[in-house]
């Protein structure tokens, strides 16, 4: 018989349901068995407790957008007014990076989101180096190869530019998909390949969408920062035409809208615009610091909630961000929108980034049959326990609870 593991504490915080006064969460075998009231549950199963006191016990975190490879770029790149600066930034930077230079700083991302209390990420590559990382990190993952080429016309298979989605590796694991950088980085030819690709192996698909007024204006009018970019890397098609529509009419028209779709910022938007994402099921990415440092303005979270957009919530890169904190994102929100729920916001960075990474079977919330990767977060008093608990988890207050142990590492 597997042994039973009983971790209690004044507030357990389930996500899928209310907050439990002196609550617990039963473990077995990595596993979740029950959650509820720590005096109904320890009489019913028989195991080690441990009391972790005042705080709150609550699902690991998850970041559905984060560039780990950009890592060893913090503090490289200034904060900026305006998305082309930043970008220009770098992508000078980042090219002046050797290889070991971004693996360390892959490794010193991967501490941080565990820190951090992350146990899911999206993670969105242009090298490959992260993977082997974070297949021995211990953490989970969705793993995105970024394709970018908007003089790439051809419409062979995608391998035959990309030749990582010829590997085994990428056909054979189901948390390995390919990304679409941007509209203005990628051209419908080759947006079409990563679509068709994803289709055939039935994987997810992310790309950063109406991010910035520079990428409307270059899907409306065809000029702009983003031509004379393109024009200076030569990477300009003379025969492009504008679509003269929106990023998400855009994405649509290419057939990439859809629910297994990660749109990733969604700033500019319009109200047929969140109409469409709602109606198509994709799911919106905020990374509100993100935006901040980058000058592209902020998530317009109230309308896309009440638009009925699904939601999720990541950091970004080191690049754009000062860490890879999610309860930092989660109070800019707050802040901004102070009238959101708590508890809503919480659920962005858990249960819903899970269901927008297909793990919503496993993470995201403390219910029987998930996985046990819980964190404990001290809290001294119940008179504010929303603004305690997450300027706590803010400040780094975060451990791990461990499946069979008191405090530790997950799967410890």
């Amino acid at each position: 018989m597997v042994p039973l593991t009983i971790h209690q504490a004044r507030w357990v915080v389930p996500v899928s349901g209310p907050v439990l006064d002196h609550g617990a969460v039963v473990v077995a075998g990595g596993r979740i068995v029950a959650v509820g009231p720590a005096s109904r549950l320890r009489r019913y199963y028989q195991g080690k407790c441990y009391d972790h006191g005042d705080g709150a016990i609550l699902p690991a975190l998850v970041n559905a957008h984060v560039h780990l490879e950009f890592s060893a770029l913090r503090g490289r790149i200034p904060r900026q007014s305006a998305l082309g600066p930043w970008l220009r930034d770098a992508m000078a930077e980042f090219a002046q990076l050797s290889a070991a230079e971004i693996n360390q700083g892959v490794q010193e991302g991967l501490a941080e989101l565990r820190r951090f209390g992350t146990i899911l990420v999206g993670e969105i590559s242009n090298t490959g180096l992260s993977l082997p990382e974070l297949s021995k990190s211990g953490l989970e993952f969705h793993y995105f190869y970024e394709c970018l080429g908007f003089d790439h016309l051809n419409s062979g298979p995608l391998e035959d530019d990309f030749p990582i989605f010829a590997s085994s590796e990428a056909r054979a694991r189901d948390n390995f998909s390919a990304a679409a950088h941007a509209p203005y980085s990628v051209s419908p030819a080759l947006f079409g390949r990563i679509f068709d690709w994803n289709r055939g192996y039935r994987r997810r698909t992310t790309v950063h969408l109406a991010e910035s007024r520079e990428e409307v204006e270059f899907l409306s009018q065809g000029n702009g920062f983003f031509q004379h970019l393109l024009q200076q890397r030569g990477r300009w098609p003379a025969a492009y035409q504008p679509p003269q529509c929106s990023p998400v009419v855009y994405l649509d028209r290419l057939g990439g809208l859809g629910p297994q779709t990660l749109a990733v910022h969604v700033i500019w938007l319009s109200a047929f615009d969140l109409e469409l994402l709602a109606r198509r099921s994709a799911w919106a990415v905020l990374c509100p610091r993100s935006n901040q440092f980058t000058g592209t303005g902020f998530p317009r979270l109230p309308e896309l909630y009440q638009a009925g957009v699904r939601l999720a919530l990541g950091t970004d890169s080191l690049a754009s961000n000062d860490d890879l904190n999610l309860f930092k994102e989660i109070l800019t929100l707050q802040q901004q929108y102070p009238e959101f729920a708590p508890d809503k916001l919480l659920a962005l960075a858990t249960s819903q980034g899970a269901l927008a990474l297909g793990r919503g079977h496993d993470l995201g919330s403390l219910s029987p049959g998930k996985l046990a990767a819980l964190l404990f977060i001290p809290i001294a008093s119940d008179r504010h326990f929303w603004p305690d608990l997450l300027e706590a988890g803010a400040a780094g207050k975060i451990s791990w609870v461990a499946a069979s142990g008191a405090e530790g590492g997950y799967g410890n």
